[in-house]
């Protein structure tokens, strides 16, 4: 399992990189990112090794931000692997709220889920 937080930034030019210096100079690493905008904002999905630390930093900066725990799955790199999993938890009525590709090689695939109900998807995987 890992922490994902979920930032909210403004979407215009620059935001991601003032997201990343902050982080970098206060010693936080980024492990794995996602990002998109919508609706005038960007939404930055980050894994980062140091949850206290994250915290700290990204409220002393202003940021606004959800964070949670997330699985993290290793499956075979091949067509619908992902679609068995996913129907797997629906049917356990787990909702897919994040999917992170963490690392890909020798025919394996790992990724980061974020689930609605943490518990009932760690039974299902």
């Amino acid at each position: 399992m890992a922490i994902e937080f979920d930032v909210v930034v403004p979407d215009r030019p620059g935001e991601l990189g003032r997201l990343a210096r902050t982080l970098s100079e206060k010693g936080v690493n980024i492990d794995a990112i996602a990002a998109c905008t919508g609706g005038g904002k960007g939404y930055v999905s980050l894994l980062l090794p140091e949850g206290r630390r994250t915290r700290d930093v990204l409220r002393s900066a202003g940021y606004e931000y959800v964070e949670k725990t997330v699985l993290t799955v290793t499956l075979d790199d091949k067509p619908g692997t992902l679609g068995d999993l996913a129907k797997r938890l629906a049917e356990a009525g787990v909702n897919v709220t994040s999917v992170i590709t963490l690392a890909t090689g020798g025919g394996r695939v790992q990724l980061a889920i974020g689930v609605d109900d943490l518990e009932r998807a760690r039974r299902v995987v």
